[in-house]
C-alpha cells in the first residue's frame, strides 16, 4: 500500500463522516432550536441540550481530533498489515461518530425550533444502525485496502531433544503498561462517571475497562499439553494450542504497529497475535496453516521445548515396523 493510499483511506472516512454531519446541519439549520438536543436517555427522550452552534462545532471537532489520532497511527505502522488493520478500525470509528451526530440532528430537526425537549431518538434503533454501518464501512476500507502479500513465518527453531517420559515445562509472564495503564485509567473513569454523572456513558467505559484488562498481563507456558496464553488476572480469555494442532514453532521480532496495527488479541488472515509489545516473539505454527504469535521474552527456548515436545509425540504414535 502506498503512502498516499494509506493516509487516505485512514483519514478519508472521517472527512466523509464530517461533511456528512456539516451538510445535514446547515440543510435543517431553519428547522433546528437555539439549543439543541444532544443527549438522550435509554428509552429515547432527550436529557442533555447545547447551543446550535456549539453542537455543530464540538461535533465536527470531535471527528477532526480524532481523525488526527487515527492518521497518526497510520503514519507509525509503515507495513502494510497494520496499516489495513488501522484504516478499518479508523473507518468503523468514522461511522461510531458520524451517524450519531447525523441521527442527532435529524432528531431535533424533526421535533421544530420551539420545543427540543420533543426529540425523540430511540437509542435501540440507533444501536442496530451503528452496528451494521460500523461494520459495512470497516470491511468496506478493509477491501479497499487489499491483502498485504502473507508475511514470512518465522524460521523453525532447533529441536530441543526430549527422551521418552521425559518432563519439561517452559512458562513466562508478560505485563504491558501499554494496555494496563489505560485500562485502569477508563475502568476508574466509568465508574466514577457512572456514580457521579451520566450512567449511560460510565456504564460502557466501566465495562471497557474491565474487558480490556484482562489481556493486559498474560502468562506464557509451553508444556506436554502445548501452548496456553492465559491471562493472570481472570480465567478467561485463554488461548490454547493443544500440542496435536501444532506442526512447528520458532522465534522472530514483531513491530506491534507495523505487523499488527495495535496492541492485545489481534487477528488478520491466517495469523493471529497475543501482542503486548514490539521485539521478541513466539510464532506457533498449526497443522491447517495458521500461524500464532505471542510477545514473550526467551521465545527461542520456548520454540525449541514446543518442537521437542512435538517430534516426540510423533515419533510416539509412530507405526513400529
Amino acid at each position: 500500500m502506498t503512502t498516499i493510499r494509506r493516509y487516505a483511506l485512514t483519514a478519508g472516512p472521517f472527512a466523509v463522516a464530517a461533511a456528512a454531519y456539516a451538510v445535514v446541519f446547515s440543510a435543517n439549520r431553519d428547522r433546528l432550536p437555539g439549543r439543541m438536543a444532544t443527549h438522550f436517555s435509554l428509552d429515547g427522550t432527550a436529557d442533555g441540550y447545547m447551543a446550535r452552534e456549539a453542537a455543530l462545532w464540538s461535533g465536527v471537532g470531535l471527528i477532526a481530533g480524532v481523525a488526527v489520532l487515527f492518521v497518526v497511527l497510520a503514519a507509525v505502522a509503515t507495513k502494510n498489515a497494520g496499516a489495513r488493520v488501522t484504516a478499518a478500525v479508523g473507518a468503523a470509528t468514522a461511522a461510531l461518530l458520524g451517524c450519531p451526530l447525523v441521527a442527532t440532528v435529524v432528531a431535533d430537526a424533526h421535533a421544530g425550533v420551539h420545543d427540543p425537549a420533543a426529540a425523540r431518538l430511540p437509542l435501540w434503533l440507533l444501536a442496530v444502525l451503528l452496528l451494521l454501518i460500523c461494520a459495512a464501512t470497516g470491511a468496506l476500507i478493509w477491501w479497499l485496502a487489499n491483502a498485504a502479500p502473507r508475511p514470512e513465518a518465522a524460521p523453525t527453531a532447533p529441536s530441543l531433544p526430549l527422551a521418552e517420559g521425559e518432563m519439561a515445562a517452559w512458562s513466562r509472564t508478560v505485563v504491558t503498561r501499554a494496555l494496563l495503564l489505560p485500562a485502569a485509567a477508563v475502568t476508574l473513569g466509568g465508574l466514577l462517571t457512572a456514580v457521579f454523572g451520566p450512567w449511560q456513558l460510565g456504564l460502557p467505559l466501566f465495562v471497557l475497562g474491565l474487558a480490556c484488562a484482562p489481556i493486559a498481563a498474560v502468562r506464557v507456558t509451553v508444556d506436554r499439553r502445548g501452548l496456553t496464553v492465559a491471562s493472570t488476572l481472570l480465567p478467561r480469555p485463554r488461548l490454547a494450542l493443544p500440542l496435536d494442532g501444532i506442526a512447528d514453532a520458532g522465534s522472530a521480532r514483531v513491530d506491534a504497529m507495523g505487523d499488527f496495527g495495535g496492541w492485545g488479541y489481534r487477528i488478520l488472515p491466517h495469523r493471529r497475535g497475543v501482542v503486548l509489545r514490539s521485539g521478541e516473539a513466539l510464532s506457533v505454527r498449526t497443522v491447517k496453516g495458521r500461524e500464532y504469535v505471542v510477545t514473550v521474552d526467551d521465545a527461542t527456548t520456548a520454540a525449541a521445548l514446543l518442537n521437542g515436545l512435538v517430534a516426540r509425540q510423533a515419533g510416539e504414535r509412530a507405526p513400529e515396523c
